[in-house]
């Protein structure tokens, strides 16, 4: 069945979806303003939400358009107000588990932390040491093989494939979650009053330059720059919650040094992208047309597929679907979501050269819950993904904002399986042992440490007593 109302492009239709892209992108801007620390904590799935709406936006005014990747022709339609109402979905759970009075609870529950002290060093100094020794011998790996990529044109993936070494791969895998720990350790002093680690910062830039010189473009640099802020973020709502006044002079100082590693990252993002059209793949002279397919066409198009798939054609099957992404994927170490989305919209044999030679399209979610749920079912998926996302980043930033760090770092890869979620679907890693181990071992270490919190609360309790 067509639903035949999706399909035109009529002056109203534009406007509707015109509007639905403008309410989306304004709440994410109010949040930026007037929730700064919550702005911070989401940033990974706001911006990369705002250049999707974008994408389909232009997709659907200015269709029907080439897509290179996809081989054919796309829009115009109003597809963009399916994908507005489940960012309008998540951005409204966010804001119900990070309601003010909550806020308030959090922090006066806040009790003794993780003993930042270990003999004669700190938690900080042991953490510094650890990553700085990761860091140092990563670089030392990099120099002795010989290879820039950036200076002998070899792409990233090939050179993970053909050259990288056990740490780069290590890198590759854990990352952005290493990233996330130099963001707490680097925020970490706010919680008392003190300044900034800037050590930790460091070793953020030597990563993003590593990743510079190893050809990576902006992805990387996203990714890496999106979990780093996360707990900055976390600690911050904490602050203003105990302290207004406070937390809004940190918020303001925040800002500053945030344009100015901004500024510097997209310096470095501009100059990464444009040498790898130009110099690397040698497409100098089709370099406007192809940002402009990254830029505004490759964003939106595998969600338009679907679009036209689920709400236009009615031809979904959420057996067929859970089959692929849960049984007989493609390839079951990597994201079966876009596997199953690329066999779909590309023929079978081209779609699995493109992945053989490890490369995905981009999207992911929320185009899987509509192929499992259909047109109603997948708000249903939408709204459910959005209550454990924004639940999860409520328990983590609790974590972060009570110095609970033992929790912190072992809730670590659960936070980027459930962030890489709600951007790319990827929803075939909840399934796997391993990640049930994880949750196991987190929620042992969660209940441990709040045990080693009640017992220290009752020392000192005990403590205060006896001087009385």
């Amino acid at each position: 069945m067509t639903a035949s109302w999706l399909v035109s492009d009529s002056p109203f239709d534009a406007l509707l979806s015109a509007t639905a892209v403008a309410v989306c992108l304004a709440g994410s801007v109010w949040i930026a303003i007037r929730r700064p620390g919550l702005g911070l904590i989401s940033f990974f799935f706001l911006f990369a939400f705002a250049w999707r709406l974008v994408s389909v936006l232009y997709i659907d005014l200015s269709g029907p358009l080439i897509s290179q990747q996809l081989g054919l022709e796309i829009g115009p339609g109003t597809s963009v107000l399916p994908i507005a109402i489940s960012q309008g979905l998540v951005v409204i759970a966010l804001l119900f588990s990070f309601r003010r009075q909550r806020m308030q609870s959090l922090t006066c529950a806040s009790g003794p932390g993780l003993a930042m002290s270990i003999g004669r060093f700190s938690l900080p100094d042991l953490a510094f040491c650890a990553a700085a020794l990761f860091v140092v011998a990563l670089w030392a790996e990099f120099l002795a093989r010989g290879q820039i990529p950036l200076l002998a044109g070899i792409e990233r993936f090939d050179y993970t494939r053909l050259y990288g070494g056990f740490l780069h791969r290590r890198l590759m895998e854990w990352g952005p979650m290493l990233a996330f720990q130099l963001g707490i350790f680097f925020a970490a002093p706010l919680v008392h009053d003190k300044p900034l680690d800037w050590r930790f910062g460091a070793l953020l830039g030597a990563l993003i330059l590593y990743l510079f010189l190893a050809g990576h473009r902006f992805s990387s640099f996203y990714v890496y720059a999106s979990f780093f802020v996360m707990p900055i973020g976390a600690i911050l709502i904490g602050r203003l919650a105990r302290s207004s006044s406070d937390g809004n002079a940190i918020s303001k100082r925040l800002l500053a040094y945030f344009a100015v590693g901004g500024v510097a990252l997209a310096i470095l993002v501009v100059t990464a992208v444009v040498y790898s059209y130009v110099v690397v793949r040698g497409e100098g002279a089709e370099l406007l047309a192809k940002l402009s397919q990254r830029i505004l066409v490759q964003q939106g198009e595998m969600w338009w597929m679907t679009y036209k798939r689920v709400f236009l054609e009615g031809n979904w099957n959420g057996s067929f679907a859970a089959y692929k992404l849960f049984v007989e994927p493609f390839d079951p170490s990597r994201n079966s979501t876009m596997q199953f989305l690329m066999e779909s919209a590309l023929p079978l044999i081209r779609a699995h050269r493109i992945l053989g030679d490890g490369s995905a399209y981009s999207g992911g979610w929320p185009e899987v819950l509509f192929e499992l749920g259909g047109p109603i079912g997948g708000f249903v998926l939408v709204a459910l993904s959005a209550i454990v996302f924004s639940e999860f980043m409520f328990l983590m930033t609790r974590c972060i904002v009570q110095e609970r760090y033992a929790t912190c770092f072992f809730l670590t890869p659960l936070l980027y399986a459930v962030s890489v979620n709600l951007v790319s679907g990827m929803v075939n890693s909840f399934i796997q042992m391993t990640f049930l181990i994880k949750v196991v071992a987190a929620l042992v270490v969660y209940l441990a440490e709040d045990r080693w919190r009640s017992l220290l609360l009752s020392r000192q309790s005990a403590s205060s007593e006896k001087e009385v």
